[in-house]
């Protein structure tokens, strides 16, 4: 008569210890990943909206002086802060260019801040762009 073995308690035992330890260790690799993902289309959202301020600049928005803010999609608050550009060589300062003294160099920057919740830092982030258009004074 042949004798049938099976497994012991304790074998079964580890074998289920070491089936949870890995599936604990393959969750956390998981979150891990859903938390990176939902950084990252947190980042494009906000880069996607700071694109389209600062496109909007000398189209919607005139050139000239001004700071404007507001918020979208209850999550995302921006600001779009236009001022001259002045890297010390101003356009048409010395008279010599004609035409160029009625142009000014405009520098705006967008800055978008969003808090991605579950206690994780406020994350922000800022573009530049220059246009080119009229001078504002004499």
């Amino acid at each position: 008569m042949k004798r049938i073995r099976g497994f012991s308690l304790l074998e079964i035992l580890v074998a289920f210890t070491i089936l949870a330890l890995s599936l604990g260790v393959v969750m956390q690799i998981f979150s891990g990943s859903m938390r990176n993902a939902d950084i990252t289309r947190d980042q494009a959202e906000a880069t996607a909206l700071a694109q389209t301020l600062l496109a909007s600049v000398g189209v919607e928005t005139p050139l000239g002086t001004s700071d404007s803010s507001g918020s979208f999609a209850d999550r995302f608050r921006w600001h779009l802060s236009i001022v001259p550009y002045d890297d010390g060589h101003r356009l048409g300062a010395t008279g010599n260019i004609g035409a160029l003294s009625l142009t000014t160099l405009w520098m705006a920057t967008a800055s978008v801040h969003w808090n991605s919740g579950g206690g994780a830092p406020e994350r922000n982030l800022a573009l530049s762009t220059l246009r080119i258009g009229k001078s504002e004074g004499p």
